[in-house]
C-alpha cells in the first residue's frame, strides 16, 4: 500500500501582501538574471525561465491552464487577473466564479484544498497561452531542480525533496503539495543549488512553480506557505521548508470541471521509473494510501 505522509502544520500560510512589501529571498540575487522584467516592463533577455512560454502566467498570483480558467492559491483569492501575451500586450481579465478543489482521502470525507479554480468572464486573446499542467508519474518529481515565482515578479530555483499532504491551521486544509527547503552553504545546508537558491517568504502564496520537461515549461503548482523551525528567521537565511500545491495530483477533478464548459487542459507528462525509496511517494489522489501525521510547529516571517 503507498504512503503519503501527512503534516499539520501549526501557523499560518503565505497570505498575500497587499504592500508587496515581502518577496522571496534569493541567495545570489541578481535582477539581471533573476528578475522577470526590465525597469520599462520588457521581458528580460537575461531572465532564468524562457519568457516566450510565459505567456499564461499572470503578474499577479495566478496561472492560466484554459483559455478560460487561471488556478491560485485559494487563501488567496485573486479575482483581476493581466496577463503579458505573446505579443507583448497586457490584457486584464475578471474572475466570475470559482471552485475550490478538493482533497480526497480514502475513508474520510473530501476536504477542500488550497487550489482554487477560476473561470474568467470571456476567453483570453489567442496571443495569452495556458501553460499545461505536469501530470503522469509524480513521483519523479522527487529530487528535480524547478523555478518558483514570487510576488515581485522574480524566480529562483528549488530542489524537491518531498511529496506530502499538508495542512496550515489558518489556511489550506490537506492539499498535495511538494516540499523544498531553503538550504545553502551559508545556513548549514547541504543540499541547496547555490546561486539561485530560492525560499519563499510572505506575500508568494499562489505564485507559480514550474518545470522545464524535454524543453517545454509545465506548472508543478502554486506556492502555500512555509515551516520555519522554532528560533529561525526565514528573512535573514536561515534553513527552512517551504510548500506549494501539486496541481497535477488534482487533475481528474480540473479535467473534469473545465469539460463541463466545453474546455480541456493542456498536460505535459512525466514519466520515469522510480528508485523503491520513492515507490512510497506515489501520487493518486482517490487511490488506496495511508496517511500518518506528524505534527510541527511553523513559524510564519512576513
Amino acid at each position: 500500500m503507498n504512503s503519503i505522509c501527512r503534516h499539520l502544520l501549526l501557523g499560518i500560510a503565505l497570505l498575500w501582501i497587499h504592500s508587496h512589501s515581502s518577496a522571496a529571498i534569493i541567495n545570489g540575487l541578481d535582477p539581471t538574471y533573476h528578475d522577470r522584467f526590465l525597469s520599462d516592463g520588457t521581458p528580460n533577455p537575461s531572465f532564468l525561465v524562457d519568457e516566450t512560454q510565459l505567456s499564461g502566467v499572470a503578474l499577479q498570483p495566478a496561472v492560466l491552464i484554459t483559455p478560460r480558467h487561471y488556478v491560485t492559491a485559494a487563501h488567496v483569492g485573486t479575482t483581476e487577473v493581466t496577463f503579458r501575451g505573446t505579443d507583448g500586450t497586457e490584457r486584464t481579465y475578471q474572475s466570475i466564479s470559482s471552485q475550490k478543489l478538493l482533497t480526497t482521502v480514502p475513508g474520510q470525507p473530501a476536504v477542500g484544498s488550497d487550489i482554487q479554480l477560476h473561470t474568467l468572464s470571456s476567453d483570453v486573446d489567442p496571443s495569452i497561452v495556458p501553460v499545461p499542467i505536469v501530470v503522469g508519474d509524480l513521483a519523479a518529481l522527487l529530487g528535480q531542480t524547478f523555478f518558483a515565482f514570487d510576488a515581485q515578479g522574480r524566480a529562483g530555483r528549488n530542489v524537491i525533496d518531498g511529496l506530502q499532504i499538508v495542512q496550515f491551521d489558518t489556511g489550506g486544509s490537506d492539499t498535495v503539495t511538494i516540499q523544498f527547503s531553503y538550504d545553502t552553504d551559508t545556513n548549514g545546508g547541504t543540499g541547496g543549488l547555490g546561486r539561485d537558491e530560492i525560499g519563499l517568504l510572505g506575500g508568494d502564496s499562489g505564485n507559480a512553480a514550474l518545470i522545464e520537461i524535454d524543453g517545454q515549461i509545465g506548472l508543478i503548482g502554486t506556492h502555500m506557505g512555509i515551516d520555519v523551525p522554532e528560533g529561525s528567521n526565514a528573512g535573514a537565511g536561515d534553513r527552512y521548508d517551504n510548500f506549494s500545491t501539486l496541481v497535477g495530483a488534482y487533475e481528474d477533478e480540473l479535467s473534469s470541471l473545465v469539460a463541463a464548459q466545453g474546455y480541456s487542459l493542456r498536460t505535459l507528462s512525466i514519466t520515469a521509473v522510480p528508485e523503491p525509496a520513492t515507490v512510497g511517494f506515489l501520487l493518486a489522489v482517490g487511490a488506496s494510501v495511508s496517511l500518518r501525521r506528524r505534527n510541527r510547529r511553523l513559524r510564519n516571517d512576513r
